[in-house]
């Protein structure tokens, strides 16, 4: 008996279909043993996607989504990409597939929503993405389970020391230094140090460069601090409306995150290095075996031992 429930909307057609998953020309439905539940992904709000044969991470824009299970194949999720079919939806029938799969619908003209919280999400993160409001044009940059979340707005910092959760909103931020397991902030509100698994200082300082929050309005930076349900009370979603029959302008195409991939040499050289990555073949924390094929995806350049859950860092090499 299949474990996913599919039901169709208008002009929906089904591209694969298998017992734990489901591609059509709108969506892909995964069931997610990491849940227990069915995951619908509209391929409209996707935007960057792993895929591994037992795991994938799919960046939409507004949160990541993690599955865990048993995966269709790359070729047939990159032919569901390639169609391109739910450029033709409009506004309202983007809400409603949005509605059915059980993820919120981000609309251009809405300066904050819900944080996609579907699918399998550690207790530190899903607390992040069910608690706060998801900003107009925020991302997540990148995140190290139970430890941080950095989007380019703010940082969710827990510190293992104090066992303590810190929200650092990027443009409070004066200095900052992240060595090791320390990071220093100094920011318009005082001084502080946190302890455990910060983020890395380039990750730190292409946020701080990008400053992506400088088109925020200023009256809305607070939002960045205030749970979801506040921020609602004194300025509910129903206000701002728009036309369900307005087409859809895209701004971006869904890209696949490739195990081979190029960087511009140093000033050394000249044309291109090739690298790629390397994964640990035991895990450092139990000593489990690891393999491609193996290991969850946790995070962009992030997986976790498939025994024991602890988190490692891909490495590049040169060819």
């Amino acid at each position: 008996m299949s474990a996913v429930t599919f039901v169709p909307l208008e002009n929906e057609r089904v591209l694969v279909q298998r017992s734990e998953h489901v591609i059509t020309n709108y969506r892909i439905i995964q069931y997610d043993t990491g849940s227990r539940t069915t995951v619908s992904i509209p391929l409209h709000i996707v935007k960057e996607y792993k895929l591994t044969p037992k795991s994938a991470m799919f960046k939409v824009v507004n949160g990541i989504i993690n599955v865990i299970g048993r995966l269709p194949r790359r070729e047939e999720v990159r032919s569901a990409f390639a169609l391109r079919e739910y450029e033709d939806l409009t506004v309202g029938e983007r809400r409603k597939l949005c509605d059915i799969s059980g993820v919120p619908f981000v609309h251009p003209d809405h300066p904050y929503n819900r944080w996609c919280t579907v699918g399998y999400h550690r207790p530190f993160s899903k607390r992040f993405y069910s608690t706060y409001a998801w900003l107009r044009g925020e991302e997540v940059f990148t995140y190290w389970p139970e430890s941080f979340i950095l989007t380019t707005y703010r940082l969710y910092q827990f510190d293992s020391r104090k066992r303590k959760l810190y929200m650092f909103p990027m443009h409070m931020v004066e200095t900052f230094e992240a060595r090791g397991d320390r990071l220093r902030i100094r920011a318009t509100t005082g001084k502080f140090e946190v302890r455990g698994k910060v983020p890395r200082q380039d990750h730190l300082l292409r946020v701080w460069q990008m400053r992506a929050w400088s088109d925020i309005p200023s009256e809305r930076l607070e939002w960045l601090l205030m749970p979801f349900d506040k921020v609602n009370q004194l300025h509910p979603l129903s206000q701002y409306t728009f036309r369900e029959s307005a087409p859809v302008q895209e701004t971006y195409q869904a890209q696949e995150s490739e195990e081979e991939m190029q960087t511009s040499a140093s000033a050394h050289g000249s044309g291109v290095v090739f690298v790629k990555p390397v994964i640990k073949n035991k895990c450092d924390n139990c000593g489990a075996p690891m393999t491609w094929e193996t290991i969850d995806w946790v995070g962009p350049d992030q997986y976790a031992c498939p025994s024991c859950g602890h988190a490692h860092r891909v490495e590049y090499v040169r060819f």
